[in-house]
């Protein structure tokens, strides 16, 4: 055997995967790793929507000299929004990795780690609960949506190469 065909035989397994997905997979697990890998898109999307919010009204306070007292609270509203959508990108990240590892151990340890992330709940009417309340419309929002980048780019194959690692996890 010539070190060609063995290097073929020896990626043979990942290229099967990849082309039809794990053929014991069931129907539901793949439903629940599809699912939680368009989760995870729409909070990064989210996550970073609030960056560049933030970094906006931050280029606006500097050229002002600082946070005009008109603006505070609109600074502040911001500042807690990208905190929240930050908080649950983390947890769902973690989640889609937990859904897509090869082994009962990754996925329980990413579980736990998506479990550090959760957010208690807020009182509505407050900051927190406005803020947790807006995210919330959002990403059911987006994915209500079937035309939604979200829903459209993720497949039920697996990703090339995923290890159940998220990129900035």
């Amino acid at each position: 055997m010539t070190l060609r065909t063995a290097a073929a035989l020896l990626a043979l397994p990942a290229l099967l995967a990849a082309c039809g997905g794990d053929p014991g997979e069931s129907p539901q697990r793949r439903e629940s790793r599809v699912a939680a890998a368009r989760n995870a898109c729409v909070a990064e999307e989210l996550t970073i929507r609030a960056r560049e919010n933030l970094a906006n009204l931050d280029t606006l306070a500097a050229a002002g000299g600082g946070v005009a007292a008109g603006m505070r609270a609109v600074y502040e509203y911001a500042a807690v929004y990208r905190n929240y959508a930050e908080n649950r990108n983390s947890a769902l990240a973690y989640v889609d990795s937990a859904m897509s590892s090869r082994t009962p151990a990754d996925s329980t340890r990413y579980m736990q780690r998506a479990a550090q992330f959760v957010v208690r709940p807020a009182e509505p009417g407050t900051l927190d609960g406005n803020v947790a309340e807006e995210w919330q419309r959002g990403f059911a929002g987006a994915r209500a949506n079937p035309a939604h980048y979200c829903n459209t780019s993720i497949g039920d194959e697996p990703r090339d190469g995923d290890d159940g690692e998220r990129e900035g996890s």
